[in-house]
């Protein structure tokens, strides 16, 4: 059996029966040689009865293959090399594709090999999948992006952008080059944007400028579970942490004011940022406070450095109307994070 020019990479992990919706929406693809690998990244009992359904109806076109270690940047990685196609396309367990989206991403890759990731906008869609609530809307590109590199000079043809998997498709010999995603990014966050980073590096991100893929918003319930889950900004802050090191060491010069000068922009905001997570703990006001000078050391002109630095002063209640919060953290800020930790984020080389 001859392998398939595409495949198509779907981590699985919580989706549970929305994974089919996601399953179907490949199978109705235009474009038909494809091959769908189908990633077990520890996932929930539903989700694995799922799989199970989509495998015995389509038993020649999907592919279960298993990684045990948790996290976005694994499974992703081992999608990619248990790839038979030289091209791959990402989808995540939830999202859904339109019906010509392999076949226009791989006319543009073909006819422009040396792009590293060819992509498109998107709809934001309800939990229900169908109504869309966001549409048409391109990849983003970042503020530290605008900031780092506003003068390159393929930044107004060419910018770079965090191009979200699900839109992605992209040689499978040019991503493992690169290492393909980067696992100190496990579980989640920033993975996304540190790969896209390293592919813009290779080659041009090229958008196809229709939506080609249905976003699935998360539920009211996941939403409420999100916000008050602490684990997230606390990993989403190491991981971005760990980006800005990753940055300093590429693009740094410290002997060089404008390079300086951008990278302390970046901090500053990503500090200030910082603080106001750390603010949502009932005690983090000393804290956020400590981090707010940083900022300002940073940028001591930036408005927003200065309005937040003064709400670390407000009594309780005003403090929770400036966050938009119901109530702080049910827990202490030495309970989530180490407090030295937070001191030692976004260093720079030599300080």
């Amino acid at each position: 059996m001859k392998n398939p020019l595409i495949s198509v990479v779907i981590p699985a992990f919580r989706s549970g029966l929305l994974i089919l919706e996601s399953l179907e929406s490949v199978m109705a693809q235009s474009f038909t040689d494809f091959e769908i690998v189908l990633v077990d990244n520890n996932a929930s009992e539903d989700t694995r009865n799922a799989i199970k359904t989509g495998l015995t109806k389509y038993p020649d076109k999907i592919r279960v293959v298993h990684e045990p270690t948790q996290g976005n940047s694994s499974a992703r990685n081992r999608g990619i090399l248990e790839a038979r196609g030289p091209y791959v396309a990402l989808l995540d367990d939830d999202d859904q594709m339109y019906p010509q989206r392999l076949e226009k991403q791989l006319e543009v890759i073909e006819k422009d090999p040396e792009a590293s990731i060819v992509h498109g906008r998107i709809d934001y869609v309800a939990y229900d999948g169908k109504m869309i609530v966001n549409g048409n809307r391109s990849n983003d590109v970042q503020d530290w992006a605008r900031i780092l590199f506003w003068d390159h000079p393929r930044f107004l043809t060419d910018p770079v952008l965090s191009v979200a998997p699900s839109v992605s498709l992209f040689s499978r010999k040019l991503a493992l080059e690169i290492g393909g995603f980067d696992e100190r990014f496990n579980p989640c966050f920033v993975e996304d944007t540190e790969f896209s980073l390293r592919m813009w590096e290779k080659g041009p991100l090229l958008e196809i400028p229709e939506p080609l893929v249905a976003f699935r918003l998360p539920s009211p319930e996941f939403l409420k579970k999100k916000r008050e889950n602490v684990s997230n900004w606390v990993q989403a802050t190491r991981n971005l942490n760990l980006f800005f090191s990753i940055l300093a060491g590429k693009y740094y010069d410290q002997k060089n004011r404008e390079s300086v000068q951008r990278f302390q922009k970046i901090r500053s905001q990503w500090t200030r940022e910082l603080s106001q997570d750390v603010l949502k703990a009932k005690d983090g006001q000393e804290a956020a406070r400590f981090l707010l000078k940083r900022a300002l050391r940073d940028r001591p002109g930036d408005v927003k450095n200065w309005k937040w630095f003064i709400r670390t002063y407000l009594p309780p209640k005003q403090r929770l109307q400036a966050l938009n919060l119901p109530a702080f953290y049910s827990k202490n800020l030495g309970e989530l994070v180490n407090p030295e930790e937070l001191t030692a984020y976004f260093r720079l080389p030599g300080e």
